[in-house]
């Protein structure tokens, strides 16, 4: 919960640092996230739990920008023991605008997360993250989004995939 609490104070620390530059932006989301590892003796680790994160990011077109920010996606009980997932990810974001307010997301980037087990101890890894989502703003600074998001995790010796599905805000700079 305290890196949770960090991450929030650095976003709004660079929101108002930079409240009058073009193409900033800062969310947050809720989730649900949804854990699948390589079964363990025949165990199956297929398990869901809740999450949320937290980002900033930088717009260069309309339809280009990066986004940068902290996830945690959740406990899961399974197998290995009890899991807490968690990481820091780097993403390059398309918007396409659909009309009306509504965009199409996708994404594509870097995810550096860490997993703690009860019974493994814990471990960090880096690998890949993907997701597509749709926004819809309610005029040019807030909008509401709607995301499905992979994070690979490459740590304690595992190589699973946890997916969140949120709904956040988005505000614009």
């Amino acid at each position: 919960m305290k890196k949770f609490a960090n991450a929030l104070v650095s976003v709004a620390l660079l929101g108002a640092a930079a409240a009058h530059a073009e193409g900033l932006s800062v969310g947050g989301s809720l989730s649900s996230s949804h854990w699948k590892g390589d079964d363990i003796g025949g165990l199956s680790t297929d398990k869901s739990s809740t999450g949320g994160k937290l980002y900033g990011g930088w717009s260069f077109t309309p339809n280009f920008g990066i986004e940068a920010g902290y996830a945690r996606l959740g406990k899961f009980d399974s197998a290995a023991g009890r899991l807490k997932a968690d990481g820091y990810f780097a993403d390059a974001v398309g918007t396409l605008p659909l009309g009306n307010g509504f965009s199409a997301l996708g994404r594509v980037g870097v995810f550096n997360g860490k997993l703690r087990s009860s019974l493994d101890g814990s471990d960090r890894g880096t690998s890949y993250k993907v997701g597509a989502g749709l926004q819809y703003d309610f005029d040019p600074r807030l909008g509401v989004r709607g995301e499905w998001e992979r994070y690979r995790f490459d740590a304690l010796g595992d190589k699973s995939n946890a997916d969140m599905y949120s709904v956040g805000l988005n505000y614009k700079f």
